[in-house]
C-alpha cells in the first residue's frame, strides 16, 4: 500500500495505518533525534512525542507535499523544543551512539562529540543529510528554509566537523 493511502487511512482514524507509519518512520526518527538530543532517552520521547502530535494532528497534513517531510518536521521540532528545555551541554552516550562501521572507540567518540557540538539548525542540516539521506530540498522544507541555507549549512557542518576532528587527532598524538 502506497503511503498516500496509509496516511488517508490515519485521517479517517484507522489504527493499523497508524501502526504502518509507526513502523516505517520508527528508527529512522530514533537515529535523527539521537543525533540531535544525544541521549536515548530524549531521543525516544521525542519519537513519542512526534508519533502523538501526528495522530492529534494528522488532518492538518494536506496531500500534494511529501508525507516524509511533513513528519520530519513534527520530529526536529520536537527536538528544537527538548533542546531549549534543556540547559546543560549534550553529553554523548556512546554506548548507544549506532554508530556500527566505525574503526574505533575514539573516533565513534569524536565525531559524536564534534556532531553534538554543532549548533541546532547546523546539526538539523548534517544529521538529515548525511545519516537520514534527505535531499536538500527536503531538508529545506523540513526545517522551513531556503535550499541555499541548506547547501550553504551542510558545507559548514562538514568543515567544522573537519576542523574538530583533525584538532581532536592533533590533540591526541600530542597527549602520546
Amino acid at each position: 500500500m502506497d503511503e498516500e493511502s496509509v496516511v488517508q487511512r490515519c485521517q479517517q482514524g484507522d489504527l493499523m495505518a497508524y501502526h504502518m507509519i509507526y513502523e516505517r518512520y520508527e528508527q529512522p526518527f530514533l537515529r535523527t533525534a539521537f543525533r540531535m538530543l544525544g541521549r536515548q532517552q530524549e531521543a525516544e520521547d521525542a519519537v513519542q512525542d512526534t508519533f502523538l502530535k501526528l495522530y492529534r494532528g494528522i488532518h492538518h497534513y494536506r496531500s500534494g507535499s511529501r508525507f516524509s517531510t511533513y513528519i520530519f518536521r513534527i520530529l526536529i521540532n520536537s527536538c528544537y523544543d527538548m533542546l531549549r528545555k534543556r540547559s546543560l551541554e549534550v553529553s554523548v552516550n556512546l554506548d548507544q551512539a549506532g554508530f556500527s562501521h566505525q574503526p574505533s572507540s575514539e573516533l565513534r567518540h569524536s565525531i559524536q562529540e564534534a556532531v553534538a557540538s554543532l549548533p541546532d539548525q547546523m546539526r538539523a542540516c548534517f544529521v538529515l543529510s548525511a545519516v537520514e539521506g534527505l535531499k536538500q530540498e527536503e531538508i529545506a522544507q523540513v526545517l522551513e528554509i531556503n535550499v541555499g541555507t541548506v547547501k550553504a549549512t551542510i558545507h559548514r557542518a562538514k568543515a567544522k566537523l573537519r576542523a574538530w576532528l583533525s584538532a581532536s587527532r592533533k590533540e591526541e598524538k600530542h597527549e602520546l
